[in-house]
C-alpha cells in the first residue's frame, strides 16, 4: 500500500507548498476546528473523518440516545456541538415541545440551531456553555498537539483562524516564540499598522472573550458589518497569496461569500489554494477541484503533523570550519 506522501499527486503538492514557504513565506494558513479536535482526544484523529460532517443524526434517533458517538469531551465537531445544544434545550423543555425541537434541529442549519439555543437558554447560560466546550485551560489533559507545534515551526507571518480556543497561542508560548493576536476589529487595525510577524487573526473571536465569539446567525451578520477590516484583509490576502486550509471544511458562510466573490472577479488568475484532508473522497475531491482548491489526501488525520513537517523548507546546512 502506498503511503500518502508517496502518492505522486500528494508529493507534487507538498513540493509546491514547500516552495511557496521558501519564497519569502508567501503562504497564508487558514486554521479550522479540525485542528483542535485532536487536542482533547490524543490519538483519536484517525476516527474523525467525513462521517462527522454528515447530517447531525438519523431521523429515527430517540432523544434518549441522541448522539451515541458523542464522547462529551471539549473541542467538539460542529455536529456534536449542535447535538449538545439540542440535548440541553430538550432537558429544559416540556414534553409536548420535544417533537418540534427534534424536527428543528434536524431540518435547520447549524447557525439557526445555535441562534435558537442562545435565545432559549439566555445569555449567562449560553456563555457558560461556550466556555465549557472551548476553554481548553479548564481541562488539564488538553495539550497542544504535534500539529500545533509543527505550525509554529513553519514560521509563517500571518495566520487566520475561525477557532475560538487558545491552543495556537499556547503553542507559540510553549516554543518561546512571539505572537500578536487580533480578536476585535480595533485590535486588528492597531496590529496592522505595526505589521507584526507572526500575526494571528481570530475572525470568529476567542473563548477568553466570549462576547467576541461568532456562532449564531445573528453573530455572523454582525461580524460582516463590524469586522469589515478583518474580512477585507482576508479578501486581499486571498487575491494575492497562496492559501493553505488546515482543519477547515470550506463551509463557513462568511468565508464562502468572500471566496466566491474573489473567484468571480479573478477567475483563473487567483493564486493557488490548498487544503489537507483525511481519507480520500473522490466526490469531495471533484467538488474542491471545482473551487480551484488543490487537495492533499492523508491516510488519516493522524498524519497531519508529518504533512506540516514535510512542507517546511529544508534549511541549508552551515559549512563547518
Amino acid at each position: 500500500m502506498t503511503v500518502w506522501h508517496e502518492d505522486p499527486g500528494n508529493a507534487a503538492l507538498v513540493h509546491r507548498l514547500r516552495g511557496a514557504i521558501a519564497e519569502g513565506g508567501r503562504l497564508m494558513v487558514f486554521l479550522g476546528a479540525g485542528l483542535s479536535f485532536g487536542a482533547a482526544r490524543l490519538q483519536s484523529r484517525a476516527s474523525f473523518d467525513y462521517d462527522r460532517y454528515d447530517r447531525w443524526w438519523p431521523h429515527d434517533f430517540p432523544f434518549a440516545d441522541l448522539t451515541p458517538d458523542d464522547d462529551g469531551l471539549p473541542l467538539p465537531s460542529w455536529p456534536w456541538l449542535i447535538n449538545r445544544m439540542c440535548r440541553e434545550i430538550v432537558s429544559q423543555s416540556p414534553q409536548e415541545e420535544h417533537a418540534s425541537l427534534r424536527a428543528f434541529f434536524i431540518e435547520e442549519g447549524p447557525l439557526d440551531c445555535a441562534q435558537l439555543f442562545r435565545q432559549t437558554v439566555g445569555e449567562a447560560n449560553y456563555r457558560e456553555f461556550l466556555v465549557a466546550q472551548f476553554d481548553a485551560s479548564r481541562q488539564p489533559f488538553i495539550r497542544t498537539t504535534p500539529s500545533h507545534s509543527a505550525l509554529v515551526r513553519l514560521d509563517l507571518p500571518l495566520l487566520f483562524t475561525t477557532n475560538y480556543d487558545e491552543l495556537i497561542e499556547a503553542a507559540y508560548l510553549d516554543a518561546g516564540q512571539p505572537l500578536r493576536v487580533s480578536i476585535k476589529e480595533e485590535q486588528f487595525k492597531a496590529r496592522r499598522s505595526e505589521k507584526p510577524q507572526p500575526h494571528l487573526v481570530k475572525l470568529h473571536g476567542s473563548i477568553d472573550q466570549p462576547d467576541t465569539v461568532v456562532l449564531t446567525r445573528l453573530d455572523y451578520a454582525r461580524a460582516r458589518a463590524g469586522r469589515t477590516e478583518m474580512l477585507t484583509s482576508l479578501r486581499n490576502e486571498m487575491a494575492e497569496t497562496a492559501f493553505l486550509f488546515v482543519g477547515f471544511s470550506l463551509s463557513d458562510p462568511n468565508f464562502n461569500l468572500i471566496h466566491d466573490d474573489i473567484r468571480l472577479v479573478y477567475g483563473m488568475n487567483l493564486p493557488a489554494s490548498y487544503t489537507v484532508q483525511g481519507r480520500r473522497n473522490t466526490i469531495k475531491e471533484r467538488y474542491l477541484r471545482s473551487l480551484g482548491v488543490n487537495t492533499v489526501w492523508l491516510d488519516s488525520w493522524n498524519d497531519l503533523p508529518e504533512f506540516l513537517a514535510l512542507i517546511r523548507p529544508i534549511e541549508p546546512s552551515t559549512p563547518s570550519g
